[in-house]
């Protein structure tokens, strides 16, 4: 693979997740609400710890860039258990959210530390990817549901956008590249990586992705029409 190359571009998906982070925690803070799902926070923090201290820790430069996206998810975790109450309906969970949300966390560690074991996932791919589709449809799910812009803004929106879309070229660079052939074929691109088969760009990782793009973009679009819907500047509203 071309190690520069995919360096370069895991490294702008590290600095766009940390900019979607800060972002989060900015909001969370300023609406006194929480931006991440709790499934997706639950599942996300469980991913960062295992990626940079338990599998392989300190593999490559990527287990160390996971680190300050770990350090970013606490005070959102912390946001999550503040303010998770008051954002449901259920009296039940409006009652025990603050026990139900480290039981979430609880349940997702193991299941994403067996998912690297079970998939033979060192690169984090299926489980990373995997986690991504599944927090591209909670986020849709949660505006929907919230009905509201509560610790949302444009720019996490993108950041998340763009944070998923350079892990997925790293991918593929890396797995489209050899000494041999230290850079992928432009031509061919697309359908080198549509018809690749082996990890860490198998169909499957591929099909998560490309839902995860869309999804992504679904999502952005919702959210400007409802800050628009409010007759607030989407780009103002950081």
């Amino acid at each position: 693979m071309n190690t520069n190359v995919v360096m370069s571009l895991g490294t702008t998906c590290a600095i766009s997740w940390l900019v979607a982070y800060i972002g989060i925690i900015w909001r969370g803070f300023k609406d006194k609400s929480f931006g991440v799902p709790v499934t997706a926070i639950s599942a996300n923090i469980s991913w960062e710890f295992i990626y940079a201290f338990v599998y392989e820790p300190f593999g490559d430069y990527l287990h160390v860039l996971t680190i300050p996206w770990l350090i970013l998810d606490i005070p959102i975790a912390v946001q999550c258990f503040l303010y998770g109450p008051k954002d449901f309906d259920s009296p039940f969970i409006k009652k025990y959210f603050r026990i139900l949300f480290p039981l979430a966390i609880a349940i997702a560690f193991p299941l994403v530390l067996m998912g690297f074991y079970e998939f033979h996932d060192p690169a984090g791919e299926y489980t990373g990817f995997g986690l991504n589709f599944m927090m591209s449809l909670l986020f849709i799910a949660m505006l929907l549901r919230r009905d509201s812009i509560y610790g949302q803004s444009i720019y996490i929106a993108i950041s998340k956008w763009i944070a998923t879309l350079f892990a997925y070229l790293a991918t593929a660079v890396e797995a489209l590249t050899n000494f041999e052939h230290p850079f992928p074929n432009f031509q061919t691109f697309i359908p080198d990586v549509i018809s690749h088969q082996t990890y860490p760009l198998t169909p499957m990782i591929n099909f998560m992705y490309l839902v995860t793009f869309f999804a992504d973009i679904l999502y952005i679009v919702l959210l400007y029409q409802k800050i628009k819907g409010m007759n607030i500047n989407p780009w103002t509203r950081f």
